[in-house]
């Protein structure tokens, strides 16, 4: 199943459920026009994807397994961009929305970590995810209390984002950390209609616009202050 938008696609197997490749597909339509008046909100941070041949696929992880064993010595192995996958089978779902469906929707996270990529290329001296270069590098050492090349065993007293996984390195660490800033600047981590953020407190326990604007000040500034055309709505996969 292929479904194209504005360019990018998203790839499912014959089996994934047409609903969940749809929802996604709108998500991701929600990223790139997320006041959906018909025009990509940033044509670069776009041209960046489409011409890097990103895609985002709805699967199960013996599909993907299968997927690059047959890529080998192929074109599609080294010009096929895949940053994040959605697994039907376990993944979090909420068609019509996290507030409509009263769960939490996994396609906020990994179609946000496709769609990124576009931004960290684009501008890079504000989004670029490599240490010391950019405004959300410089934002996220501080929010982990230090410039960590390495997890430590304790992140400092005060610090208020602490990602313990061990295979995440720098860069890795940079997008989980867009991503949660991502999710509360636009309201997806509110308490009134999520309870994600309680639930993450252990990793991030900023849950609001107004939260983030007093907790993570360079955060808030870096989305808010500089014009770019992110998304500020919570994409419902009603596109």
């Amino acid at each position: 199943k292929f479904i194209d938008v504005f360019g990018m696609f998203v790839v499912a197997t014959p089996d994934a459920p047409p609903a969940y490749v749809e929802h996604t597909a709108n998500v991701l339509a929600e990223y790139i026009d997320n006041d959906a008046d018909g025009i990509p909100d940033d044509q670069t941070v776009l041209d960046v994807l489409v011409n890097g041949n990103f895609v985002v696929p709805v699967w199960t992880e013996s599909d993907r397994e299968s997927f690059w064993e047959n890529a080998r010595g192929t074109y599609c192995e080294d010009n096929t961009g895949m940053a994040a996958s959605m697994y039907y089978e376990y993944d979090e779902w909420a068609l019509g929305g996290i507030e409509a469906a009263g769960t939490w929707d996994g396609n906020l996270e990994e179609v946000w970590h496709v769609v990124s990529i576009g931004w960290y290329a684009t501008y890079p001296e504000y989004f670029g995810d490599e240490p010391g270069v950019s405004r959300l590098a410089e934002a996220m050492d501080t929010a982990r209390g230090g410039q960590f090349f390495t997890i430590p065993s304790t992140y400092p007293a005060g610090s208020w984002y602490r990602y313990y996984d061990e295979t995440c390195d720098y860069v890795c660490q940079g997008n989980e950390y867009f991503y949660w800033i991502m999710m509360a600047n636009f309201g997806a981590l509110d308490p009134s209609i999520t309870d994600k953020c309680q639930g993450s407190s252990d990793e991030w326990g900023v849950c609001t616009k107004e939260q983030l604007a007093q907790v993570d000040p360079l955060a808030h500034s870096l989305l808010n202050d500089h014009g770019f055309n992110l998304p500020d709505r919570i994409p419902d996969g009603n596109y």
